[in-house]
């Protein structure tokens, strides 16, 4: 299986997340693409590196079999994705560390997704399991809602 993830990488934090998300996919041998590594469209950049930019995202949502969202930030782009994504009818896990206990998840994507991880112990944890089981596990939110 194979994981689209969407995530900002646009300050250090993001990016380590980034670094983060990967290595848990990696240590339970799914594959993955992430748009940081294909596209990089400058602010200044002009119409068409803008569409090609977009076109190319939108052609790997659809060739993906799961995504790994980074809600922490709540970046922009990263929220269209995964909107996306669930119009496609795929499996979201929301990925946003730091995430202190009692406090609240948006209750759109917690209702979104099939889990909600708030640490890269607990997302390797849960993709361990998946991998075991060969399919995604849902498990739902049960948090604070926002």
């Amino acid at each position: 299986m194979k994981a689209y993830i969407a995530s900002s990488w646009f300050n250090p934090v993001a990016d380590q997340e980034v670094n983060d998300i990967i290595s848990a996919l990696g240590d339970n041998d799914f594959e993955f693409f992430s748009p940081r590594d294909f596209f990089v469209c400058p602010p200044t950049a002009d119409l068409q590196t803008q569409k090609s930019t977009y076109e190319g995202n939108i052609e790997h949502l659809h060739n993906c079999d799961f995504m790994v969202c980074n809600t922490h930030g709540k970046d922009m782009g990263s929220i269209f994705e995964a909107g996306y994504f669930k119009a496609l009818e795929k499996p979201i896990i929301y990925f946003c560390a730091g995430l202190p206990d009692g406090a609240s998840f948006n209750l759109m994507l917690a209702q979104s997704g099939v889990k909600v991880c708030t640490s890269v112990e607990q997302l390797r944890d849960y993709l361990g399991r998946c991998q075991e089981e060969k399919t995604l596990l849902f498990e739902p939110y049960y948090g604070n809602i926002e």
